[in-house]
């Protein structure tokens, strides 16, 4: 999603630089990326990093790179650091998190909380692109099903397409290459009980991240303890998993709840420093693959938490920066190219690898794996613009229209609600 400047006080018209005068007042120079710029960045990045992590992986089903002269140790080096790209996926969980608070809360200006405007904002937001994605998946599997490279093999069945149709997969099973759309049940999940918590709130913004949060505290270590003594079964665990990863979207929620003291506590400025090293921690964590997964998980969404804030400090007070427009482009292009990135490399990994594969294109796994990467990074920025954007511009034209019709109810949503893009 992307995010915009919500600090309508000091916001200045697109690409117009401060006034001299601006620029020799105390605290109103421009002072590098808005925090909103580098979570834009961070969503391209974590999307590329992804791809690249899940390429090795396909790599692997098309080579077997421990027969190419490649040691045992430098194999492991690679999948305990690359993985499946888990640790950005916890990354992208915090932002959302995040993101979501911030439309909550402008949509909390109104005398209720408009449910309906809130509900079509999200579900626009996710269902266009995922169900498009979902329909050139079944068509790529149909066509490298002669030479199907050794990856993501499950779920090649009716009754699991219906779960990907209704959205539930993660707490079934993925579709064969649509396996990293796992994460968009969490996502509608987190959405649906943010919206119900924000009903309920009565105008308190932080309320739906604590409650949630301690839902999901409660939840998951309730799920766990069951999990290891006497219901090791399917649902304890993914109603574990779903709770568990939680936390780690209601800790952005938590962050953008509380935005404003954590720029100005010097405690949080110094620990926020800690998130390269922590997240470190969780490499080494996957890595060494003999400590339970949960801490991955946990470790890598507080380091994304500790980015956030840094992000939120490093903003400097006064007017929003001024950016060169070959910048704002690329922040624009990263942004956009993030959602569809995630949502189609599975099938554009395997539909290239399976051409790989089928004529035998490439005979070294190196030069796979970077033209598996490549294609996935390219497709993503090419759908960001030729897909996502038209998306975005259309949901955007239809908030518009729904903030009209309630504008003659007694409860009126606000009119930043078409301001919305997250």
């Amino acid at each position: 999603m992307t995010v915009k400047n919500f600090d309508l006080s000091t916001r200045t018209r697109r690409g117009s630089p401060p006034s001299r005068r601006d620029e020799h007042r105390p605290g109103l120079r421009a002072r590098g990326l808005s925090a909103n710029d580098r979570i834009d960045l961070c969503r391209g990045i974590f999307a590329f990093l992804v791809v690249i992590a899940h390429a090795f992986e396909v790599t692997c089903g098309i080579h077997d790179p421990s027969r190419q002269h490649v040691s045992r140790q430098a194999l492991d080096l690679i999948w305990g650091t690359a993985g499946t790209g888990i640790f950005y996926v916890m990354g992208f969980f915090v932002i959302s998190g995040y993101c979501i608070h911030l439309s909550v809360a402008r949509l909390m200006e109104a005398e209720r909380f408009p449910i309906k405007v809130y509900l079509v904002a999200r579900l626009s937001r996710i269902l266009p692109l995922y169900y498009a994605a979902l329909l050139f998946t079944m068509i790529v599997e149909l066509l490298i099903a002669p030479a199907r490279p050794q990856a993501w093999p499950n779920g090649l069945n009716p009754s699991v397409l219906i779960s990907q149709f209704f959205v539930v997969q993660n707490l079934t099973q993925t579709y064969g290459s649509f396996a990293p759309s796992w994460s968009i049940t969490n996502e509608l999940i987190y959405y649906a009980i943010y919206g119900l918590l924000a009903c309920f709130a009565m105008k308190r913004t932080e309320l739906p991240a604590k409650v949630g949060m301690i839902w999901c505290l409660g939840t998951a270590a309730l799920m766990q303890a069951l999990y290891v003594t006497t219901a090791r079964t399917p649902v304890i665990l993914s109603l574990g998993m779903l709770s568990g990863l939680g936390i780690n979207w209601f800790l952005g929620t938590l962050v953008a709840a509380h935005a404003e003291s954590l720029k100005r506590s010097p405690t949080a400025r110094v620990a926020s420093r800690a998130w390269l090293p922590l997240l470190a921690v969780a490499v080494w964590w996957n890595y060494l693959g003999k400590l339970p997964q949960q801490g991955v998980f946990l470790i890598s969404g507080l380091a994304f938490t500790l980015m956030l804030i840094r992000f939120l400090n490093a903003e400097g007070p006064g007017l929003p920066p001024v950016k060169p427009r070959w910048l704002e482009m690329s922040i624009t292009w990263l942004g956009l190219s993030s959602y569809p990135t995630y949502l189609f490399h599975g099938p554009i990994l395997m539909l290239v690898g399976s051409a790989i594969l089928r004529w035998g294109l490439i005979p070294d796994w190196r030069a796979t794996w970077a033209v598996l990467s490549v294609s996935g990074i390219s497709w993503g920025i090419a759908l960001g613009l030729l897909a996502e954007r038209p998306i975005m511009d259309w949901r955007s034209v239809m908030l518009r229209r729904l903030k009209a019709a309630h504008q003659g109810s007694p409860r009126k949503t606000p009119a930043s609600v078409v301001s919305i893009q997250g």
